[in-house]
């Protein structure tokens, strides 16, 4: 509960130099205080938000695609969050390898059903495809919370086009494996604690969480920043290609080699993205030799990653917005991705705007494309259709062209 409760019996003025926690999510800290303000009581509001992940692996899977049967349906082993308040809930993944009925052609389908529970439950889905390289690809996330009722399934009736799957090059497939990555986000509801009357013991009290949040900070940055081969358990190689080769260090580079190594902790990157925790999870080639080897990220990008991982925050957001975007995609850092969202949404200009808006469509990040057509189509289309991003990154796409003519339309 909180440390320090203002009492009912006389006013106590809160100065704003002095260190309170924002926001209301943290029952130990109270509002920031920007002006000197009395008060008497305080009482929180908070919702808890439930994440669980699930792997599904289904053997021999062209074999589903060359059934004659029309219709196949597949279902996985019930599987439960390990913890929370909704541990006693099951679900289960049922997927139709050619479609449902309804599903456009060559479109297999992906659901996500609520088997057993004692109550309705708030919650929405990430689906994803682990390739043999154990990147997650082809995600496709629910847009919003849904309810779901005992019973209940929910997802994707054209989740991606089955007759791809089986390309040599496309690498989804690993011996004929098809493995489906569920990521489920389940949301409590709202409370409110009663209001509290209690008293000031002690103003430094107030400062406990946040030094003791920078002191987690400090020491998570020297454990980055002093990362030996003996105290870290896993490498991550980076290829230089030509036209970064600046970006190779004497402190971290191999000698003679076209490679930048960073050395890291699994237990801190599996913490950190679900991503590396399947990756760590399961007999990969990078948990058998604790190397991962990244070629398409440069190594300034993955500095800056694991800068995030380890202290939450990275000092120089701008300085490669789009890369570190794609990388926190890739990597499901949510709060990484959103970090980066703002300050593309903050650096959009005539020059930037196309690469940012293809940016967006590749990651389908609705929110960002939004925010890029209303600033072209206000009074900005003549110049941004006739710079060399938009040729480069947009014309060539028809589907984008439509998406702005229609909305300069509208607007």
């Amino acid at each position: 509960m909180y440390n320090s409760i203002i009492k009912s019996s006389s006013n106590v003025s809160i100065s704003s130099n002095e260190s309170l926690s924002a926001g209301t999510t943290n029952t130990n800290s109270l509002p920031i205080m920007r002006n000197d303000y009395s008060l008497d009581s305080v009482c929180c509001t908070k919702r808890t938000l439930h994440t669980f992940t699930h792997m599904w692996i289904v053997e021999n899977f062209s074999s589903y695609l060359q059934d004659p049967e029309p219709i196949i349906c597949l279902s996985s082993s019930p599987f439960s969050p390990v913890s929370s308040a909704s541990a006693s809930t099951q679900w289960r993944l049922v997927c139709y390898p050619k479609g449902n009925y309804g599903a456009a052609s060559n479109y297999m389908s992906i659901f996500l059903e609520y088997i057993k529970g004692e109550r309705d439950i708030k919650a929405k889905a990430e689906y994803s495809l682990v390739n043999r390289k154990c990147e997650l690809t082809e995600m496709r996330k629910d847009a919003q919370f849904s309810i779901y009722k005992c019973g209940n399934s929910r997802g994707f009736i054209n989740y991606v086009k089955y007759d791809t799957l089986t390309l040599f090059e496309n690498d989804t497939l690993d011996d004929d494996k098809l493995k489906i990555f569920v990521r489920i986000i389940i949301m409590d509801d709202a409370i409110t604690e009663e209001t509290k009357y209690q008293e000031f013991d002690d103003t430094e009290s107030i400062n406990f969480t946040t030094r003791g949040l920078e002191a987690l900070v400090r020491d998570f940055t020297q454990l980055l920043l002093h990362s030996s081969s003996k105290m870290s358990d896993i490498k991550i190689k980076v290829k230089i290609s030509p036209t970064h080769s600046t970006d190779v260090t004497e402190s971290n580079s191999d000698s003679n080699s076209s490679t930048v190594t960073f050395n890291a902790h699994k237990l801190i990157l599996a913490a950190r993205s679900p991503v590396f925790a399947a990756m760590f999870s399961n007999s990969t080639l990078e948990n058998k030799t604790n190397i991962i080897e990244i070629n398409d990220l440069r190594s300034d990008t993955i500095q800056s990653m694991l800068e995030y991982m380890y202290t939450g925050k990275v000092n120089d957001i701008k300085k490669s917005t789009v890369e570190l975007y794609r990388c926190a995609d890739k990597y499901q850092l949510e709060d990484l991705r959103l970090q980066a969202e703002m300050a593309l949404m903050s650096s959009l200009s005539i020059d930037t705007s196309a690469e940012i808006l293809l940016l967006a469509d590749q990651h389908h990040s609705k929110d960002l494309k939004s925010r890029v057509i209303q600033f072209i189509v206000n009074g900005n289309l003549k110049a941004i259709t006739q710079t060399d991003g938009w040729h480069k990154y947009v014309a060539c796409i028809p589907d984008l062209v439509t998406e702005v003519i229609q909305a300069t339309v509208l607007e």
